[in-house]
């Protein structure tokens, strides 16, 4: 045999030192997608601040003010969330941490040297990292209080479909009396509202502003405290700022409020497995695992992990208090930058438990409950026998000593007249006319009247209504005080940014929101109808890829290189979950939304040299309405709503509000509008004109489509309609190419803008993908007849290959390398 000697490296990267390799580098790649968009948002607030109190000349502030725009624009998070929303960030060894990654990156977005930087003026890494964790954190803590509270719901629903599910109750692992399952879930109802109590003291005491503290004494700067914690959605500034940077508080708290979460959901789940494994209830197939060697097996795994994972919030736990103590009361990485990534672990792994938590307590359906007999053999009614002697005199420590004689001697259904007697006269009680007797032989065998007990918060059906209306009330209060919250820190957001584009100067935006119509497509190829009833016919192939207007038009502008959201609706089936493993792009983060109905789907047919035929299904789409549209999916450089007809609850003054918000927030906004299903008619064409338009900055229909609407001859009469309409119209002429309308109201011209000459092969989703390629042209600043053209161009290229080949077109183009590379 030969031995090789091996010496493990120490280190993984040759270019950096031991140190920056084995800390430095690790904690900024865990750290940077937190912290870098939260930097970004609290020094876009401090510059403004810095400007309106003229401790910056406003040129240099708004200098600034259109770098950190940019960073945003490439950085910020794309939904209200607390999750980094940015998957990674490089690490060159060239700085240290996040803020000196910030640092060079807008030195570089506003062309200027390093050196000449105002950001940190006034300001420490200390009162920043403060902020920013803290800005982290109380979204973290509003999202583990949303999915508490939709938990608290399924318990109550749970609990109304169970009140009569009779069981028996245990202490120390022993029956103990009677109860119903409604009882138990309800208790652990309020135990998850006592939860979100204390998760709303806590993010009040997180919801503090730490900035213009400096390193910890303050600054003799001009700044305003108040201004800056109002623009990040602080309630305050802190009024020491020794504390506000030193304080750990707030960190042991949430760590310490995710550990009792935890806890207590693994002491309920203890107890759903006894149930399952006594089999009063059903075990979900939905959260079980089979066994590898007994076919009859169905594993409930998933209470076993919430188990562990408790376990792990209580390591984080203890981490956290642990590395806490060993600083000193005064800024250090021990108390602040270390316990960050247990907190950030716990968060996410406490949103996750509380998914299965709720995701179980939905599947709680009674399978075979323990029968009167059951429950009476077991003891648990034999506190209701001495309970029934006390209320007729019998002091209560005889009666508990009668009834445990009896029952040592045997189950409740077993006594018999004379035993009873016998123990009765053994204690010394008096039952000459044997009332008591009778009252010991009838008061253990009827479990079920527990159900009739009218004490508020007992087993009865009566008291658990009482009780899961308490809770359902309570519920409903802290969602509203948790929204009213989130909404506060949403709103300030928005406010910022819109405050800044003014201040600033706009700067160009790079991503792009689409709404509208995502579903899967079945396209079959080589047929555009249909065969005979009872025929089958077999075609050359038939693909099942991504579909709907809006989801095709993301796609491109992900592989284009755009950072791109899509919200689109959803059911609650298997048709999501297949969605969301077509819909995987890098660039491309989807905001699944879900609705009432099932996923839509759409069967395409294609023939060559036929014009495309589809079938659809609305399904979620006729439920998707603005109330499903945050500010953060209205909030990109550019919104296009795609499949306007699909949407029947997005049109006309509808779609105006959410389009006229869009444009609030600094957006351009875009619309392709399709064919409405039962043709065009005049409350179509007034809801476009009149609501939609005026609300508009880009149309972009199919030559088909703009006939429909104006009822034209021709595609450039159709324009006329338009001269003095508030949208460009970028007209799709197919093989033909495009017409560009564009220009100040009233003197705009079209321009034509020629296809070359090649053979399509499939068509599917071109209109969408020129709509991507021209709006990330048009937002490059190019002029809309050069981003026609690119899309003109690389649209026709496109569909002139297979599909194995497309997606390199846009992933190519986004190069520069252009269409020639493919």
């Amino acid at each position: 045999m030969t031995s090789t000697n091996h010496s493990a490296p120490l280190r993984d990267r040759g270019d950096l030192s031991i140190y920056w390799d084995n800390h430095l580098r690790v904690a900024f790649e865990e750290a940077a997608p937190h912290d870098l968009p939260a930097m970004v948002e609290a020094s876009i607030a401090h510059i403004v601040m810095l400007g309106e109190t003229e401790a910056l000349p406003s040129d240099r502030a708004s200098r600034l003010i259109r770098g950190l725009l940019r960073l945003w624009e490439s950085w910020a998070p794309t939904s209200s969330d607390w999750r980094p929303r940015v998957r990674s960030f490089p690490f060159d060894g060239a700085v240290e941490d996040p803020y000196y990654f910030l640092e060079s990156e807008l030195a570089a977005a506003c062309d200027m040297a390093t050196a000449d930087l105002d950001v940190q003026l006034a300001r420490s890494r200390n009162d920043l990292d403060a902020g920013v964790f803290r800005m982290v954190l109380r979204r973290g803590v509003l999202d583990i209080a949303d999915i508490l509270l939709r938990a608290v719901q399924e318990l109550s629903d749970a609990a109304e479909r169970n009140l009569s599910s009779l069981i028996i109750g245990h202490t120390h692992r022993r029956p103990a009396q009677p109860t119903t399952i409604a009882h138990v879930l309800s208790g652990a109802a309020e135990a998850l509202l006592s939860q979100a109590d204390e998760l709303l003291s806590v993010y009040d005491e997180l919801n503090v502003s730490p900035l213009t503290s400096a390193a910890f004494a303050g600054t003799d700067i001009a700044v305003d405290s108040r201004r800056i914690s109002d623009l990040l959605g602080f309630d305050r500034p802190f009024t020491s700022s020794y504390e506000a940077v030193a304080g750990a508080e707030h960190f042991m708290r949430v760590a310490a409020i995710q550990a009792r979460i935890s806890a207590t959901g693994a002491r309920w789940a203890r107890v759903v497995q006894e149930w399952m494994n006594l089999g009063w209830i059903e075990t979900p197939g939905s959260f079980s695992q089979g066994s590898s060697i007994m076919p009859q097996k169905q594993n409930p795994v998933v209470l076993e992990h919430m188990v562990s994972m408790a376990g792990a919030a209580n390591g984080d736990l203890v981490s956290v208090y642990s590395t806490i103590a060993a600083g000193w009361y005064e800024d250090s990485n021990n108390a602040t930058t270390d316990v960050q990534k247990h907190l950030w672990a716990s968060v996410e792994r406490t949103v996750r438990f509380l998914r299965l938590f709720a995701g179980v307590v939905r599947e709680i359906r009674p399978l075979r409950l323990p029968s009167s007999a059951q429950i009476v053999s077991s003891g648990a009614t034999t506190t209701a026998v001495a309970e029934a002697l006390a209320v007729h005199g019998v002091p209560w420590r005889a009666a508990h000593d009668v009834v445990g004689a009896l029952f040592r001697a045997g189950e409740p259904a077993t006594w018999h007249s004379q035993q009873v007697e016998a123990a009765l006269r053994s204690a010394s009680i008096e039952d000459s006319d044997g009332t008591l007797a009778s009252i010991v032989m009838s008061s253990g065998n009827e479990p079920e009247k527990i159900l009739a007990r009218d004490q508020d918060g007992s087993p009865g059906e009566a008291a658990q209504k009482r009780t899961i209306d308490g809770v359902r009330q309570r519920c409903r209060e802290l969602q509203q005080s948790f929204e009213d919250r989130r909404q506060h820190i949403d709103d300030a957001r928005c406010d910022l940014m819109a405050l800044a584009r003014e201040r600033g100067g706009r700067a160009p935006r790079t991503r792009i929101s689409v709404i509208g119509n995502l579903n899967p497509d079945v396209v079959i190829h080589g047929r555009a109808d249909f065969p005979a009833p009872g025929e089958e016919e077999v075609v050359p192939e038939i693909d099942l890829r991504i579909g709907g207007s809006a989801a095709n038009t993301a796609l491109r502008s992900a592989q284009l290189g755009v950072p791109t959201t899509l919200t689109a609706p959803v059911g609650s089936d298997p048709g999501a979950d297949l969605l969301r493993g077509l819909a995987q792009e890098e660039g491309l983060e989807l905001n699944l939304v879900t609705v009432n109905g099932c996923t839509p789907i759409t069967v395409a047919a294609e023939a060559a040299h036929r014009d495309r035929s589809f079938i659809s299904s609305l399904g979620a789409l006729a439920e998707f309405g603005p109330e499903d549209v945050d500010d953060q999916a209205l909030s990109a450089g550019c919104l296009l709503l795609s499949g306007y007809f699909l949407l029947p609850h997005l049109q006309g003054k509808r779609l105006a509000a959410l389009l006229e918000r869009a444009q609030q927030l600094g957006a351009i906004t875009a619309l392709d509008m399709g064919h409405p299903a039962g043709g065009w008619s005049e409350r179509h064409r007034v809801g476009l004109f009149e609501h939609v338009f005026p609300h508009l900055d880009i149309l972009l229909p199919n030559e088909s489509e703009v006939l429909g609407l104006t009822g034209a001859a021709t595609a450039r009469n159709a324009l006329d309609r338009f001269a003095d309409a508030h949208p460009m119209v970028i007209t799709k002429m197919g093989e033909q190419g495009a017409l560009v309308q564009s220009g100040p109201r009233g003197q705009r011209r079209v321009t034509a803008v020629p296809a070359p000459r090649v053979s399509p092969v499939d068509t599917v989703g071109a209109g969408d993908a020129f709509n991507a390629v021209f709006l990330t042209e048009f937002m490059r600043h190019k002029d809309p007849e050069e981003a026609a053209r690119t899309a003109v161009s690389t649209t026709s290229r496109a569909i002139s290959l297979p599909s194995s080949l497309r997606d390199d077109v846009f992933r190519k183009h986004r190069t520069g390398r252009g269409d020639d590379s493919v």
